[in-house]
This record gives C-alpha cells, structure tokens and sequence, in this order.
C-alpha cells in the first residue's frame, strides 16, 4: 500500500519551525562578509539557513535607506542560497530584480563585478531549469561586460557546458579553447584545471587527439591543489575515457577512487554518481548501495528544500508579529495538523475498506453466479440432451442446440469459477494465455517471469486475469487474428501488460465488453487504454 508522506511533512514542518526559529534567536552573527563566505563554500545546511534570515533582515534595513547597491548586493546573495537549495524559481526572480536595480546604476569596477555575478548565476539557473538558448544568451551579456580574465574564462567554461548538455561537442571545444587563450593572464588553477578537463572530455566525445594527455594534466593540477573533492570528476572522466578504450581494470580503477573521494567530501550525489559509474562497469557489490544512496538522495533534497520553504516561512512571519504569538500559533497550527491527518487517515482507512469489500461481494458474486449455472442450467442442461438422445424421433439439430447452450452454460461458469492466484500465479496466467492458442491463433508471451508477482495484491492479481480472460475471448470471437502477442514489464511497484493482436479491429465504443474491462482495472488502482481501428488489430495498454 502507497503511504502519503505528505501529511508527516507537514508535522516534521511545524515542529522544526520552532526549533530553528529558537537556534537562530540564540546564535546571530551581525556580520555581512562572514554570511556571504559562508554562502560561498557552504559547511551545513544550518550555516546556510542562518545566511538566508541575515540577509533578510539586512535587505530591510538596505530597503529602509534607499540602499539600491545594497538591496542588489543582498538580492544576489539571496539568489545565490535559493539557487543552492534548488529553488531555481526563486533564484531567477531574486537575481532578476537585482540585475534591474544595477542596470539604473552608475558604471563602475565594483558595479560591473557585481553585475556580472548576477548574470553568471542567472546563466546557471536557466541551465538547470534546460533554458539552454536562455542561458547561453544571459552569458554572452556576462561575457560582454567582464573586465577580468578569469570571469572571462569561467564565463567561456559555463557556456561550454551548455553546449555539452545538448551534445554539441565541437560547439563545446571552439568555447574552450577561447578560455584557454586566457590561461597567461588568469592564475586560479581550481579553474584553469576545470578548463583543461572539459577539454578533454570534450575531445575524447569527438574522439580528437589529446584527450587523455588533457584529462591528465587537469589530474596532475588537482593533485597539487588542497581541495579533494576538485579531483572527483578527473576520477569519473578518466574512468569513463578508460571504459571507451575497453580497459575496464583502469576504469573501475578510477571509479573506486572516485568513490573513495565522494565518501572523504561526504556527497551523496558524488556518491550515488560514483557508486552508478561502479556498478555499469559490473561492479555488482554496489548494487545495493546504489538503490539506497538514490533514495537517500531524493530524501536529502526534499528535506532541505522543505528546511528553506519552512525557514521562508517563517522569516516573513516574523515581520509581522512577535516570535510569542507566532509560537502560540504553530502549537494551534499543529494541533490541526494532527486532527487533520486524524480525520483523513480515518476517511482513507474507511474508504479503502468499503472499496476492499465492495470489491471481495464483486468477486463472490461472480464464483456464486458461476457455481449456480454450473450446478444448475449446465447439468439441467445435460440431463435433457441425456434424455432426448435416447429418443430416436428427436431433430438432430435441436440436440445440436442444446449442445451449444450447455457449451455456452460451462464457458460461462468456467469464466467466472475461483481463481487461487496466491499461489504461482505466473504458470496460472500463461496457462490461461496458452489454453487460447490453437492451430489458428499463435498466442506469444512475453517477459512474464521478469515481473514479481509477489509483490502484486491477490485483488491486483484477480482484477487482471479476469480482464486477460475477457480480452482473449473477446480475440477468439471476433478478431479473426492469428496472431497475439501479450508482453509484461516492471518498474519499480508498477506492473505494465501490452496486449496485440493483428485482427481485424473494431470502432471503439465503451460497449459491455470493453466497460467491464475498464471497471476491473478502475476498481483496483490500475488504467487501461485502448487502441483499435478497422483491420489493423486490436491493442490494450495495462497499467497497475
């Protein structure tokens, strides 16, 4: 059963508002310079948390005197933690209002360094949201009004990666070599080196000359620098240049060293990353490491960002009234939280209880239904057709008919009999599938052992072999196909059946048949969809 964490968050929410609203009031640095060095090498989320209520009450304080180089200085900043935490939005509106503020400012030094901060992490943020063509402009405008060097370079570094995200590697290596032209007046290393090893990964996409002696000497320049997480995507490149060479010792050599360094920094994507490098070079042992880094992963994102919206929250709050009252109103807010989850656990408890037993009467009308034909019409049935043979006057054809009705009487009470689908389901349902083929049909089934079917509710289970049943009657009626293929899939809780069949088709109408299918599905979670027109088959997508 899927479990909503949603109403735990919000617990999980109030609760840290007051604790982190406590810390915040016990531990204040009024200092500008020591926020924004935080902001730009970050230690802990709370290091990070604290910048962000700093610099809101700054921005304030700038706001109150008419400060418009301050307000921008305090924007980017702002711009910068949202960018950090994931709230590209946010981040864009922050950084496009302080872009504004600067463009009505006077020109100077201090001004266009500013400014070409701001447009540079604007760049990032339409990279990350897949803006390409935003981003490649928002860096140009950087590009064009940068007086430094290294801006230059690591400006000419960023739009490269633009074009290694959409793949356009030799659109990619002419942007580096202008950064390189600059090398002779830049001296940061960290990004001379991260210049040489886009380069070289650039190069060994293109499959050019030098991409190893490239990727090598960004190595070599990391090694000598006192930064180890710097040397972590030399390890994955190299790794990945020693994998197209098809020397999986080098590569899973270098793999292992990146994973050592991503544990050393304490990265969970550095780790989950390195951990994917690990396993697709058939490092099976990280197999299970890998699915629990990616959860944790997605649980540390979502965490933090709900750390900032709360701290968002709360920030603004504070503005307008006492930290007592708003105390006194996340106790009432919690309380209603709790009865809330309460109520709706209750309305989902009853709920999916009505829907469990509506579904189980549905089920034993059926057997019921089935038992009673079978025991009564179809045996009824059988004892006339007795009688009457034993009647040399009797029509041939009436006992013909009497034949197909009791035919009919068992198929239907064969149909809806008790299905045990506790127990090896899989033989059970390529049994079915199989019983419909025949010298005429060729029924084709596929990758049905590569679903878990244990991990499938026995109502899931019941819901799709009468809807398999269905639609292989439905095939044998009227299709006129000979050939059916039935393929199944995977992914993660989802179980997905493609059925196919190269009959004449049919003009789609919700008619008995085809609702009854669409109801079973419905009842249990599960969506179906149907494809069909006149002879070119007949097609059902399943989903549960």
């Amino acid at each position: 059963m899927k479990i909503n964490l949603k109403p735990f968050l919000l617990i999980y929410i109030c609760v840290t508002s007051f604790l982190c609203n406590k810390a915040f009031s016990q531990h204040k640095t009024d200092s500008l310079s020591y926020y924004t060095r935080a902001i730009e090498k970050v230690t802990s989320e709370e290091t990070l948390a604290k910048a962000y209520q700093y610099l809101i009450e700054h921005l304030e304080v700038k706001k109150k005197q008419n400060n418009k180089l301050g307000i921008a200085y305090d924007l980017y900043f702002l711009a910068r933690i949202d960018y950090k935490v994931g709230f590209y939005d946010d981040s864009e509106v922050s950084a496009v209002e302080a872009l504004k503020i600067l463009d009505g400012l006077k020109v100077n030094d201090y001004n266009t360094k500013l400014k070409t901060g701001v447009l540079n992490l604007l760049g990032q943020v339409y990279n990350q949201k897949n803006m390409f063509d935003k981003a490649n402009e928002t860096y140009l405008k950087a590009l064009s009004i940068t007086s430094t060097s290294r801006d230059s370079m690591v400006l000419y570094n960023n739009i490269s990666n633009i074009y290694k995200n959409q793949k356009l590697y030799s659109n990619a290596k002419n942007t580096l070599v202008k950064a390189i032209k600059l090398f002779n007046r830049v001296e940061d290393s960290i990004e001379k080196a991260r210049v040489i090893d886009n380069l070289g990964f650039i190069k060994f996409k293109l499959n050019s000359q030098g991409a190893f002696n490239d990727l090598n000497t960004a190595y070599t320049i990391r090694q000598n620098v006192d930064n180890i997480a710097e040397l972590y995507p030399s390890y994955k490149n190299l790794s990945e240049y020693y994998l197209s060479k098809k020397d999986t010792v080098q590569a899973l050599s270098f793999a292992i060293k990146a994973y050592d360094v991503a544990n050393k920094v304490n990265s969970l994507s550095y780790k989950l990353d390195a951990v994917k490098t690990r396993y697709t070079l058939g490092d099976n042992s990280v197999f299970k490491e890998y699915s629990f880094l990616n959860d944790s992963l997605l649980k540390a994102a979502k965490l933090s960002q709900n750390k900032f919206a709360l701290l968002k929250y709360n920030v603004s709050k504070s503005q307008l009234e006492s930290q007592i009252e708003k105390s006194q109103k996340q106790v009432y807010q919690l309380l209603a939280v709790v009865i809330l989850i309460l109520a709706l656990g209750l309305l989902y408890f009853f709920r999916a209880k009505h829907k469990k037993e509506k579904l189980k009467e549905v089920y034993t009308t059926e057997t019921r239904i089935s038992k009673k034909v079978h025991d009564e019409v179809a045996n009824d049935v059988y004892q006339i057709m007795t009688k009457l043979q034993s009647n040399d006057n009797v029509n041939e054809d009436v006992l013909d008919d009497l034949e197909q009705i009791y035919l009919k009487t068992r198929d239907i009470s064969k149909e809806n009999s008790t299905i045990h689908v506790n127990q090896d389901f899989e033989i059970l349902l390529t049994d079915l599938l199989a019983n419909y083929s025949s010298n005429q049909v060729n029924v084709i089934t596929k990758d049905i052992v590569k679903v878990d079917w244990k991990k499938v509710s026995d109502v899931k289970k019941t819901a799709l072999y009468r809807v398999l049943q269905e639609l292989m009657t439905n095939m044998k009626k009227h299709s006129q196909a000979n050939i059916v293929v039935v393929v199944f899939s995977q992914k993660n809780k989802k179980v997905t059946i493609n059925y196919n069949d190269n009959g004449i088709g049919t003009t789609l109408k919700k008619h008995n048949g085809l609702q009854n299918v669409e109801n079973r599905i419905q009842s249990v979670g599960g969506t179906i969809t149907f494809t069909s027109t006149i002879n070119k088959g007949f097609k059902a997508n399943i989903i549960l």
